[in-house]
């Protein structure tokens, strides 16, 4: 599998390298895992009113969803976010979404919306991957 991350020089630098305005990726199967909210294990409500837990919880389980697949956050081709609170988001957003794909990020979707299907969950994400046919 070959994932290539583009930005081109006409368009504007991504800001704080948190996302690659293109990625081309070739691999014989896609992934699409769907959006990961701060439910545990038992389908319970975690970290209530905490968006650094819930943003780190998150990114977790996405974690772990690649894993079960064979892969890691370097065959993740696309990010969604959806946030009840793009300022407190933003707060926590840089430090710890690094920690996940260092200096090479996705392309990226970063969206505020009202209110997600619990009001307890503060931020949702999504992902696709692009992995070889094992």
């Amino acid at each position: 599998m070959v994932i290539e991350k583009i930005n081109p020089d006409k368009l504007h630098k991504p800001i704080d390298n948190l996302y690659a305005h293109i990625v081309k990726a070739s691999g014989n199967i896609t992934y699409r895992i769907g959006g990961q909210v701060a439910l545990n294990r038992d389908g319970k409500n975690c970290l209530i009113d905490d968006m650094a837990g819930q943003i780190r919880y998150c990114y977790d389980q996405v974690t772990w969803a690649l894993e079960s697949v064979g892969l890691t956050w370097k065959d993740v081709v696309h990010i969604y976010t959806f946030t009840t609170d793009m300022d407190e988001y933003m707060k926590y957003e840089l430090s710890i979404v690094k920690e996940y794909f260092d200096d090479d990020p996705p392309a990226s979707t970063l969206i505020e919306v009202k209110r997600l299907v619990d009001p307890a969950w503060l931020i949702e994400v999504q992902i696709d991957a692009v992995g070889e046919n094992y």
